[in-house]
């Protein structure tokens, strides 16, 4: 991989600032402090983000999309301070300031009546942050958005997941994360490294000193340890641990529980599946670790895999494009009831007005309130739904002022094939629930994937681990079909289409991971 100036330039700035950055971790008091400034000042936050980084930048989308709106800035200040922020994201939206995953990805233009406005993610990239550390979203249709993102984004991202660590009653943790070897690893190690003491190790699902990781990735993986060891703040040097051998990993937590100390691992659900049934399946026990859960459907079969190791779960939604959203509620009633982070950002749902635009109700539009997050984003819908309410809860989170839930967090993105659309949450269903009840396994053992026949015709696959047997493909795959049709009389007759056509074919090999190392339910 060749690096250009600006590359080589940006990389020089983040090792410069690091040892900066290292010696003056944040105290649980200070994160705590910050949470309650940002809390006091959502208001103003979101204007100075309207003023200076939408209407300060003419030629920008945000501004194109106001102007198309008629909005002017002083119209939504007023708005503000008359209705409060909530209110005037959801008017914002119904006049049409709003941006679909596939517009913020240059996919497709932004048209809002006759006007048409061209969208990169380049063109939203947050000019008052700095831009140290290059990362790249884990796309699951395109290769992922570049992403570019500031340390002071990175400390008030580690103030926010010391406060989630803070609400389970544990006063020191032995922290790891455990995934592909780039910016996202990097990004969790300098987070993790900012409260508490650095991580106690990290883990890597593709060997490090692999040829296959660019020299680009390995050169900044020796650059942040020689670094970050001549600040007197070392960063460990991350350990291969293989998603088909988890041993390490396993063995990591063991010893540490032996030692005492309460080990929590930052990982994909999947991921952390794995482990837990590969510690279960060879009787090491792991019992007392805890899973930050992130990057896919936090199901209640997952918790219950984890659940049999003894191991816990705190989910997290959040994506690298804007941190993380939400925190797991430690009185949580689902398996992914989370606290919405206010302090850094505004989330509204699309409601009855979303149908104009193509969008379910319960689609979360998400805004950024941090002036240094990577980008500028105003009710943007990441393709994801969920349920959200005010309720009390009872939990630190809530007592430290995160008062909004969320929960059942999912992709609405479609799955179309042989003339037949699915939406992702019966998919999940299926996957997660009914399968492994019927014929054993977990989650990550099945998997549906897309492809296209020689002939180009639509096909479905309904991948099956090889490691859960000789099992019956017929029976499979009719387990899966009767399923999805069961909910209504349409859907039967749709599905009864897959089955005429042979449109879906069991095959046994183990499911596809992405270059992130999330095993996804639907694999495009």
């Amino acid at each position: 991989m060749m690096l250009d100036a600006a590359q080589v330039w940006t990389g020089a700035q983040f090792f410069l600032k690091l040892p900066g950055y290292l010696r003056r971790p944040l105290t649980l008091g200070q994160a705590r402090a910050h949470l309650a400034e940002g809390l006091r000042n959502r208001e103003n936050l979101f204007l100075d983000k309207v003023r200076l980084d939408i209407f300060g930048y003419p030629e920008r989308p945000y501004a194109q999309l106001m102007r198309c709106a008629g909005c002017e800035y002083g119209d939504i200040e007023s708005q503000v301070r008359r209705e409060g922020l909530d209110s005037t994201l959801h008017k914002l939206f119904q006049a049409g300031v709003y941006l679909s995953i596939d517009e913020f990805k240059g996919r497709r233009p932004a048209q809002r009546g006759s006007t048409v406005i061209e969208v990169q993610p380049s063109m939203l990239q947050a000019p008052r942050a700095s831009y140290l550390l290059p990362a790249r979203s884990g796309g699951t249709r395109s290769k992922g958005t570049p992403v570019m993102i500031d340390l002071e984004f990175i400390r008030a991202c580690a103030g926010n997941a010391a406060i989630s660590l803070s609400s389970r009653g544990v006063d020191r943790w032995a922290k790891t994360s455990w995934e592909s070897p780039g910016a996202g690893l990097r990004f969790r190690t300098v987070k993790y490294a900012c409260w508490d003491g650095p991580p106690s190790a990290t883990f890597s699902q593709i060997d490090p000193e692999s040829d296959a990781i660019p020299s680009y990735f390995r050169w900044n993986l020796r650059l942040l340890r020689w670094v970050s060891g001549a600040a007197r703040r070392p960063l460990p040097w991350p350990q291969y641990a293989p998603l088909d051998n988890p041993r390490p990993i396993v063995a990591w937590l063991h010893q540490r529980r032996r030692a005492g100390e309460v080990p929590h691992v930052h990982a994909f659900t999947s991921s952390a599946v794995i482990a837990c049934r590969w510690a279960i399946e060879h009787e090491v026990d792991i019992s007392g670790s805890w899973f930050t859960l992130q990057g896919e459907p936090i199901t209640r079969a997952a918790i219950n895999t984890l659940r049999q190791a003894g191991c816990r779960a705190i989910p997290r939604y959040g994506t690298m494009e804007v941190g993380a959203i939400g925190y797991g509620c430690a009185h949580g009633d689902e398996a992914d009831d989370m606290h919405l982070v206010t302090n850094m950002h505004g989330l509204i749902q699309a409601g009855d007005a979303g149908a104009a635009y193509g969008l379910p109700p319960k689609a979360v539009l998400i805004t950024s309130l941090h002036a240094q997050a990577p980008f500028v984003m105003l009710n943007l819908s990441m393709g994801d739904q969920a349920e959200m309410a005010d309720r009390s809860c009872g939990c630190p989170l809530e007592a430290a002022g995160w008062a909004k839930h969320l929960w059942n967090v999912r992709s609405f993105e479609k799955l179309t094939g042989g003339g037949v659309t699915l939406h992702g949450t019966d998919v999940i269903r299926v996957l997660s629930e009914v399968l492994p009840g019927k014929f054993g396994g977990v989650q990550t053992d099945y998997q549906l994937a897309e492809k296209l026949g020689s002939d180009g015709e639509a096909l479905l696959e309904l991948v099956v681990h090889p490691r859960l047997g000789d099992l019956p493909s017929d029976l499979i795959a009719e387990e899966f079909l009767d399923a999805l049709s069961s909910r209504s009389d349409s859907d039967t007759m749709m599905i009864q289409r897959w089955r005429d056509a042979g449109t879906l074919r069991v095959v046994r090999r183990a499911p596809a991971v992405t270059q992130a190392g999330k095993i996804q339910y639907l694999h495009i």
